[in-house]
């Protein structure tokens, strides 16, 4: 099937983690043929065309029900222009829109940092990437790592993990791919502290 990749977002080290629209609208995040993470090396980049064979990973763990796993590849086309980019996708899903408590069935809640983040304890979203069209600038704060919708209070946002390179705002209107990163607490969290899927910008179009 044809899948447009639409996302190469930061992992830990030279891990990447690969997005991709499928032709008939379904959300792709491509594995190897092993189930593993590709890394900086992957062929994969952001406007390119691919013919690929896959199959849906095994054992798969909500929200992640996108990951496939890679078995052949042909690269078809690489459609560069931003502006054709952003029809192609409108073409195949329908984004969400308005406020950021619009995205991921409103089950996201933020940190006192306001970074948003899901839990088992309010409930699982049915995917773990999707786009939104926001009703306000997004902002990057003063760390240039993370980005804020609006100016107001509370603060919500989220990490930008992805590769092309930071802006100031980003207007409202923009079509822009949030994920959700994979499970996790820290190492040296204590046992009753939940496990939390975190909010991530990948990129705009």
């Amino acid at each position: 099937m044809n899948v447009l990749i639409v996302a190469r977002t930061h992992m830990s080290g030279a891990s990447r983690c690969i997005g991709g629209i499928a032709e008939d609208g379904s959300s792709v995040r491509l594995l190897t043929s092993t189930g593993d993470n590709h890394d900086t090396s992957a062929p994969f980049q952001i406007g390119q065309i691919w013919d690929l064979r896959y199959t849906p990973r095994p054992q798969l763990v909500p929200p992640h029900v996108e990951d496939v796993l890679v078995t052949a590849r042909w690269h078809i086309e690489h459609i560069r222009d931003r502006t054709k980019l952003r029809a192609y996708v409108l073409e195949r899903i329908a984004p969400w829109r308005g406020d950021i408590d619009q995205i991921f069935g409103g089950l996201v809640r933020y940190t006192g940092s306001g970074n948003g983040y899901v839990c088992e304890r309010i409930g699982i979203p049915d995917r773990s990437a999707g786009f939104w069209i926001p009703d306000r600038d997004l902002h990057l704060r003063d760390d240039k790592k993370h980005y804020d919708c609006g100016t107001g209070f509370p603060r919500k946002g989220f990490s930008y993990v992805g590769e092309t390179a930071t802006i100031d705002r980003i207007p409202a209107g923009t079509l822009v791919r949030v994920s959700l990163a994979r499970w996790w607490r820290p190492r040296d969290a204590e046992s009753e502290l939940e496990k939390r899927c975190y909010l991530q910008l990948s990129g705009w179009f």
